[in-house]
């Protein structure tokens, strides 16, 4: 679930969804922007609430999946601790290097890199000289600097306090140099599908370095203390290779996938969780109107039937600003 540190959210869609109005206590902590922001601790604390409190949903966790097969009119499932599972469906909402998906598709298991990645840091503002001179209402901040695209954000603080001083600082830069980076660290396969990212703790001090060096002539004198200090921290900076796939299908027997592990998109649409979202609405609609007698897989292609045609516009959507941003990128 933890994929970024902020992310922008629809609560009517969420409320509708979930069945729990995220404004009414318990409060998801947000941003009052156009489109609210949250953070993505704050957003999988809240859901993963909300799921224990309701009645016949049993969380499992501790245990991966390594595998799951699709056998008809019946799902199986196999654990790292060598155990199987036969269920009568498996809804995979495993990300974009999904375990689902590879037995949906498994002849396009991996989504392709767009070009680029994307440093991620959420600091604490509160460890800055003085707060960022940015509104609490102020949403996301966002520029084109160089070939890079910067976004940064004041977000509610972990206690939800919206107060200068007590809020959490976001930053995103975009960057399209990094692409020995990721080869060398085994992120990337040879023909350019995503096996991996540089996650926080694992980023050589020698790349956070030269990033330092960077900042004073990329980011404005407002953002730049907190970038430099999300940077230099090995526990804070995250780099994500961007990611984009474009689904063949969406189910197979007792099998479907939502969200990333069915369709990934560049951030700078603005789109993936939320469609993320719609497709669990979506699904758990026709689920719900199922008649007795229908098989769950017919269900499952009836959703597939519904979302393919949408989210694979929204894919080219997004094949299309990664090509726009990189031909921006070699341009500057």
């Amino acid at each position: 679930m933890h994929g970024g540190d902020s992310l922008s959210i629809d609560l009517d869609v969420v409320a509708a969804t979930v069945g729990h109005d995220p404004r009414a206590a318990p409060i998801l902590p947000v941003v009052p922007a156009y489109r609210e922001l949250t953070t993505w601790p704050a957003l999988y604390s809240w859901l993963r609430d909300r799921a224990v409190a309701t009645p016949g949903i049993v969380l499992e966790e501790g245990n991966a999946v390594t595998s799951v097969t699709d056998l008809g009119d019946r799902a199986q499932l196999s654990f790292a601790d060598g155990t199987q599972r036969v269920a009568a469906a498996v809804i995979g909402a495993d990300g974009y290097r999904s375990i689902v998906r590879q037995a949906v598709t498994p002849d396009a298991p991996l989504a392709r890199y767009a070009g680029y990645l994307v440093w991620r840091g959420l600091v604490e503002e509160r460890t800055l000289t003085r707060p960022v001179p940015w509104p609490s209402d102020g949403g996301l901040w966002i520029e084109f600097v160089g070939g890079y695209r910067l976004v940064a954000a004041v977000l509610p603080g972990r206690d939800g306090s919206m107060e200068p001083g007590q809020r959490q600082v976001t930053f995103a830069w975009f960057d399209v140099h990094q692409e020995a980076l990721l080869r060398s660290t085994g992120c990337l396969t040879a023909d350019g599908h995503i096996v991996g990212t540089l996650g926080r703790g694992t980023i050589d001090e020698d790349v956070r370095s030269g990033l330092v060096d960077q900042v004073p002539q990329v980011w404005p004198e407002m953002w730049a203390e907190a970038v430099t200090v999300g940077v230099r921290s090995a526990n804070v900076l995250s780099g994500a290779p961007i990611a984009e796939y474009k689904p063949q299908r969406l189910a197979r027997g007792a099998l479907a996938i939502i969200g990333d592990a069915a369709h990934v998109v560049s951030p700078m649409t603005g789109r993936g969780f939320l469609t993320g979202v719609e497709d669990a609405a979506v699904l758990a609609r026709m689920l719900a109107d199922r008649s007795a007698d229908e098989p769950v897989a017919a269900v499952l292609a009836r959703y597939e039937e519904a979302r393919l045609p949408f989210v694979r516009g929204l894919v080219a959507h997004s094949n299309r600003i990664s090509a726009e941003y990189r031909r921006y990128a070699a341009a500057n």
